[in-house]
């Protein structure tokens, strides 16, 4: 009862009066199309919902975390991966993420890079603050791409493939 207050009160302070139910992945896909983005709802290896899309000429994806089965998720997390280079390193991850709040990096043990935005799908968001939070991945994901050419070229290394 008082979840369903909070979610009422929360839709009537919501500027257009709708929140969206992002704890739901096809929700998250019919959001993100109205946001201007593609996206393609799709299981994994483990049977858990994850979304295919793209911003700065490159793939991301959107994972779920916390669902029962394959809907009411607790948060979801936009997220893209790079092979391993040499200059993926925890003291550039360190770097980018001492000078950078919302899109933190991290190096796996294989060398591997992965850049990541978490956010709760509890309480919803408007139509606008979600196409403003995929456009924050957005922006950042392209300092993130400019920052890596810069270490890039001060390595004079090549992207992986």
């Amino acid at each position: 009862m008082f979840g369903t207050m909070i979610w009422a009160a929360a839709a009537l302070a919501a500027p257009d009066g709708a929140l969206l139910d992002l704890r739901q992945p096809g929700n998250v896909v019919t959001a993100l199309q109205a946001a201007g983005y593609k996206a393609e709802l799709k299981i994994n290896k483990q049977g858990e919902p994850y979304i295919l899309s793209a911003t700065n000429g490159e793939s991301f994806t959107v994972e779920f975390y916390g669902c029962d089965g394959l809907k009411d998720c607790k948060s979801f997390q936009f997220a893209s991966w790079y092979k391993a280079e040499p200059v993926f390193t925890a003291t550039m991850t360190n770097e980018w993420n001492a000078r950078n709040r919302f899109l933190k990096v991290a190096v796996d043990s294989d060398g591997d890079l992965r850049e990541f935005l978490d956010a709760t799908a509890v309480g919803g968001m408007t139509q606008a603050q979600f196409t403003d939070l995929v456009g924050w991945y957005s922006d950042m994901d392209g300092l993130f791409g400019r920052f890596l050419k810069e270490k890039r070229d001060a390595a004079k290394v090549r992207p992986a493939k």
